[in-house]
């Protein structure tokens, strides 16, 4: 009889060795590791769509950008900043009678205003800085002889991290 009365709790009652499982606590984990996860994997990407009929080239080496930058949209026709039209080109081309610093009428003043208006939000806010980057929408087909004054305008306005926008090779 002394036997049973150590492994007796009081009260009669028997102690079959399980323990109640607290779900509030083991919840609130997984809840913690399931935000820190997707935090984790997901990435903002910026929303890049070209205008119809431009064909951006196949690329092997790519990366996604997570971070917005001007972009530069280079067709058959024309020549957009931020999808805004300013000049045209002939079968991707820079017309023989344009005139500008660049060869494109517009670009280079475009270009500049959009600096401007970066620095007039980098002095309202401390946390924005001016930005040195750029993104080229260019279709295929454009040759280098148009890609040239374009690059070298972006850098004489202060775009010197200039990234190319391409379709990623499967």
């Amino acid at each position: 009889m002394k036997k049973r009365r150590l492994f007796q709790k009081k009260g009669g009652k028997h102690n079959d060795g399980q323990v109640p499982l607290q779900i509030t606590s083991m919840a609130d984990i997984f809840m913690i590791l399931l935000v820190f996860l997707l935090k984790g994997i997901a990435t903002d990407t910026i929303n890049i769509a070209p205008t119809n009929g431009t064909k951006l080239p196949i690329g092997v080496n790519t990366q996604m950008m997570t971070e917005p930058a001007l972009q530069v949209e280079i067709s058959k026709d024309a020549v957009l900043i931020e999808k805004d039209f300013i000049s045209r080109l002939d079968n991707y081309r820079i017309p023989a009678g344009a005139t500008g610093p660049d060869g494109l009428p517009g670009f280079s003043e475009r270009l500049t205003k959009e600096r401007e208006r970066e620095k007039i939000i980098a002095q309202a806010n401390d946390s924005v800085k001016i930005d040195s980057r750029a993104i080229i929408l260019s279709d295929e087909k454009v040759p280098f002889s148009t890609m040239k004054p374009i690059l070298r305008t972006l850098a004489a306005n202060g775009y010197s991290d200039v990234k190319f926008a391409v379709v990623k090779d499967q």
